[in-house]
């Protein structure tokens, strides 16, 4: 087939896509204000508000970690680097900053024994990286009790990172649910509030309620196969954040909030907002158990910060502070193969590649 034809093809059925959804979105932005009457899962009395900005007197600590693995013939090596930095704001003017455990560290090196499957090993990679990140969040919030923490992703593990029940990690796995337990009680005895931020998010979980709660029978297919930051690139206007929402619809039957406490489970919830005119909306994620009213407060609060640290860039809206949290955590490829080589020479002939990384031609 003609690759000019398949270019143009493709590029005709995003069109025709984005044509569909907009022109459904209208039927959505006439109630963005109204009041929720309650038969959707939001959580507070209507779909759009607007974001107030308050001036920014806060310290906001942001937390990241990179991470390189290689996999050798009888062990994985896997390299994590974990950064912090604390921001101090007044008058919503950056005022100092602080990095932890240091501006530059080395990375550091784990070893994973214990002839892992391939599915296994991969997990095994993703909990070490998590349980280093979410050790050094409840590390600085004990020791520095910043008003906020914001952490790069998700404020629960994900999918990928459950091991399946008779894998050899099972046991990881359990104390990583143990530590983020723990990292959201640090937040609430040292009165710091835990935001995720997503920088990429593939949700749809806040399509689903508005498929199901605000559109017509005959529009309701136009939204299939959309993702809430496809549908919010028209429904939210710069400065403007959605209502809160559970980050699921059944706590028993979701694979990873299943094995939470149930005081934390019931406390996940998700918002999206719109920092920037020519970038997408952001997810954030937070705990909260407040109410309506109560609720829209503490959202309205959140918000505004997210928005502040988030706007600095019109085609980039993604908090500063963990902007430079990933530059500080980020791997160079120099570092990780200095140390590699380093253990390959003490090593000498008990270092075997796989067989693939070792090929003579």
């Amino acid at each position: 087939m003609n690759p000019l034809k398949i270019i143009s093809e493709a590029v005709e059925n995003i069109k025709i896509n984005e044509s569909k959804r907009s022109e459904a979105v209208k039927e959505i932005l006439p109630k963005k204000y109204l009041k929720n009457e309650g038969k959707s899962p939001l959580l507070e009395e209507q779909l759009v508000f607007p974001i107030a900005e308050h001036h920014l007197n806060s310290r906001i600590a942001a937390v990241d970690s990179g991470f390189v693995g290689k996999n050798l013939y009888s062990f994985d090596l896997l390299f994590i680097r974990t950064a912090s930095v604390l921001f101090s704001y007044k008058n919503s003017t950056l005022e100092k900053a602080e990095y932890y455990p240091e501006m530059f560290s080395f990375p550091k090196p784990i070893f994973i024994n214990g002839a892992l499957q391939l599915d296994e090993s991969s997990v095994s990679k993703s909990l070490y990286r998590l349980f280093e990140e979410i050790s050094l969040a409840k590390e600085i919030i004990e020791k520095h009790k910043p008003e906020y923490c914001l952490l790069d992703g998700s404020i629960i593990p994900q999918h990928a990172d459950k091991p399946r029940k008779d894998s050899k990690v099972t046991s990881s796995y359990s104390k990583v649910i143990s530590l983020f337990e723990s990292l959201y009680k640090a937040a609430e005895d040292n009165g710091t509030i835990l935001i995720g931020c997503i920088e990429d998010s593939r949700g749809s979980r806040f399509r689903e309620i508005i498929q199901q709660n605000f559109v017509s029978e005959q529009n309701k297919s136009k939204f299939d196969d959309c993702y809430d930051s496809v549908l919010l690139d028209h429904l939210l206007k710069e400065k403007e954040r959605t209502a809160a929402f559970p980050y699921t619809v059944d706590i028993e039957q979701h694979p990873i909030l299943s094995d939470f406490n149930e005081k934390y489970s019931k406390a996940v919830n998700v918002c999206y907002l719109k920092p920037s005119k020519y970038d997408r909306a952001l997810r954030i994620e937070f705990l909260s158990n407040e109410k309506s009213q109560k609720l829209t407060e503490f959202i309205d609060k959140i918000s505004s910060v997210i928005y502040q640290v988030s706007s600095l860039h019109r085609e980039y809206a993604f908090p500063s502070p963990l902007i430079e949290a990933d530059l500080r955590a980020g791997l160079n490829p120099d570092e990780i193969e200095f140390i590699f080589n380093k253990i390959a020479d003490k090593l000498g002939t008990n270092f075997r590649l796989m067989r693939r990384d070792s090929r003579p031609f």
